[in-house]
């Protein structure tokens, strides 16, 4: 699965900046709101467990290569057999790095901390026969993420990014309610997707 997401980025990465050319009809600039929807398939590094989202964003332009952004990741499934993994959704906000390029293709690069809500249903950690917990626990989380925009001339643009995001899920010990077993839920995610942009700031200067 982890080759097939840097596969699937490389080659998305190569067709757009082949768009990518320099009298394109866009340039990033300041006061531009940005919001985007997105499919995503993630791969959990410790538990070998891959999953499916749903993922949207909304960026706004400060300058013309600073953004604030906040993102969303809502678990559609498993994608692993008798996975242990029942939700895993997030939120994340954070500021992301522009690089210039004069045209409509964006390279980026942010970094987001942000929470998720993550729930699992495994053997108690003590061997007891027949005996589960299932335990939804918000994790704090951390996440760089590395990607490109290509912006068309007005109203629109594509998305396509890798997210690498740290965290741990603390589960409680059925045996005892406390919290005794910690799994490394550290996530490498590739996402893309069409949004709509437009420039809150036109006629105002």
């Amino acid at each position: 699965m982890m080759k097939r997401i840097i596969t699937a980025f490389i080659a998305f990465v190569s067709v757009s900046v082949s768009f990518a050319q320099p009298d394109s009809g866009f340039v990033l600039h300041k006061g531009i709101m940005a919001m985007i929807g997105t499919v995503g398939i993630g791969e959990m590094t410790s538990l070998k467990i891959s999953n499916a989202y749903i993922t949207g964003n909304l960026e706004y332009f400060p300058r013309s290569d600073i953004s604030i952004r906040g993102d969303g990741f809502l678990l559609v499934n498993s994608l692993s057999q008798n996975s242990i993994l029942k939700q895993n959704s997030s939120l994340y906000f954070g500021a992301f790095y522009h690089f210039k390029t004069h045209s409509g293709f964006d390279p980026h690069i942010g970094f987001q901390p942000g929470a998720g809500i993550t729930k699992m249903v495994a053997p108690d950690i003590y061997g007891n026969p027949g005996i589960y917990y299932d335990a939804a626990m918000v994790c704090p989380l951390a996440s760089l993420v590395v990607g490109f925009n290509y912006f068309g001339e007005k109203w629109f643009h594509i998305q396509c990014d890798v997210r690498y995001a740290i965290g741990q899920y603390l589960a409680p010990g059925s045996a005892t309610g406390v919290l005794a077993d910690e799994y490394n839920i550290s996530e490498i995610s590739f996402n893309f997707g069409l949004g709509f942009n437009f420039d809150m700031l036109k006629g105002k200067n």
